[in-house]
C-alpha cells in the first residue's frame, strides 16, 4: 500500500508556522484517518488520509485521492503531490518523501567508500591477496564509477585515488534543491509518471516519456532514480569538476557543502548563472524547513 508520505504530529503543529487543527477537527479527523507503517527501505513512514482537513475541500475529494494512492502497490513509487496547495503542506510532504531516500542513497555509498577505503589501506599494508567475492565487488564498484577496472589478486587495475573520487557521497541539500528545480516539487510529469525528479533524459526513441528524440528516462522506482542522479554526477565527465573540487574539500578535512559544489554543474543546464542562482535561492528560502523535517524525522528513526 502506498500513502503520502505525512505524520499525525505536523498536522497537529509538529512544523514550526503551521497552523493547529482545532480540538472539534481533530477529533472528527481521527475517524478519517487510516494510518498504515509502510516500509520504505529502511524507513518507517507513518501516512496519514486527512485531506479534507488540509484543503481539498470535500471528504470525496479525500477519498478519491486516498483511494489512488492505496490502488500502488510499493511506497517508492512517485505520490501526486498536486492536491496539497502549494507552499508549506506541499514542501513538507516532499521533504517527508525525498529526505529518507537522499539519506539512504548516501548511506549506501558511504559504506562502500568505507569498505574502498579499507581495502586501499589493505592494499598499502601489503594485502593485495583479493578473494573472488572482493574481486568481484571491486569489478562492479568500478562498473558503477563508469572506470574501466580488470581486478585480478592482485590489482584493481585503476588508482584509488580515481575510483574514490567516483564513490562518494553528495550534500543532502545540494540533491534537494536540485530535486525542486527540475521537478516543481514533484509535480512534473516526468517526475510523477516516470520517478524523475532531476530531469535526465534520454535520446533513442521509446527510451522515456515526452517528444520523441528528447525524452525523459524513465525509472522503476524513485530509489532508481535517485541512484541515477548519483551515479550522473558521480561518474560522467561533465562533472570531473565537481568531484575534483570534493576530493580537495576532503583530502583537507572540509565540509562538502551545497554552495561550493552548485557552481561545478554547469553541464546540468543551458541557464548558466541563472541556474546557479536559482539553487542558491531554493537553499535560502528551504533550508530551515529542510532541517525541521530531517530533525523530526531523525527523532522518530525514520532516517536510520
Amino acid at each position: 500500500m502506498t500513502y503520502l508520505p505525512f505524520s499525525a504530529d505536523w498536522l497537529t503543529g509538529g512544523v514550526r508556522g503551521l497552523p493547529r487543527l482545532s480540538a472539534w477537527a481533530w477529533a472528527w479527523s481521527r475517524r478519517l484517518l487510516r494510518l498504515s507503517s509502510v516500509r520504505l527501505g529502511s524507513v518507517r513512514l507513518v501516512s496519514v488520509a486527512l485531506l479534507l482537513v488540509m484543503g481539498l475541500g470535500s471528504m470525496a475529494q479525500a477519498a478519491r485521492l486516498d483511494d489512488e494512492l492505496l490502488a500502488r502497490d510499493k511506497t517508492h513509487q512517485m505520490p501526486d503531490l498536486r492536491p496539497y496547495p502549494a507552499g508549506n503542506q506541499r514542501k513538507v510532504a516532499f521533504f517527508e518523501l525525498m529526505i529518507p531516500l537522499v539519506v539512504a542513497e548516501n548511506q549506501r555509498i558511504a559504506e562502500q567508500r568505507d569498505w574502498l577505503l579499507a581495502m586501499r589501506k589493505r592494499a598499502g599494508d601489503g594485502g593485495r591477496d583479493y578473494s573472488e567475492r572482493e574481486q568481484e565487488r571491486l569489478n562492479g564498484l568500478c562498473d558503477q564509477a563508469n572506470l574501466p577496472c580488470d581486478v585480478t589478486r592482485e590489482d584493481i587495475g585503476v588508482s584509488w585515488t580515481r575510483l574514490l573520487l567516483r564513490i562518494d557521497t553528495l550534500p543532502l541539500d545540494m540533491v534537494l534543491v536540485q530535486a525542486i528545480e527540475e521537478s516543481g516539487w514533484g509535480t512534473s510529469g516526468h517526475a510523477r509518471d516516470a520517478n524523475n525528479l532531476f530531469g535526465m533524459r534520454c535520446f533513442s526513441r521509446g527510451c522515456g516519456i515526452g517528444p520523441p528524440g528528447r525524452e525523459y528516462r524513465r525509472f522503476e522506482s524513485l530509489e532508481a532514480g535517485i541512484a541515477a542522479y548519483f551515479d550522473n554526477l558521480n561518474s560522467q565527465r561533465s562533472y570531473a569538476e565537481l568531484r575534483e573540487l570534493r576530493g580537495r574539500l576532503r583530502n583537507a578535512g572540509q565540509p562538502v557543502r551545497a554552495e561550493d559544489l552548485i557552481p561545478t554543474l554547469s553541464a546540468y543546464s543551458t541557464r548558466g548563472n541563472a541556474y546557479f542562482t536559482t539553487l542558491y535561492d531554493l537553499l535560502r528560502w528551504s533550508r530551515g524547513l529542510m532541517r525541521t523535517v530531517r530533525e523530526r524525522l531523525a527523532a522518530n528513526g525514520a532516517l536510520s
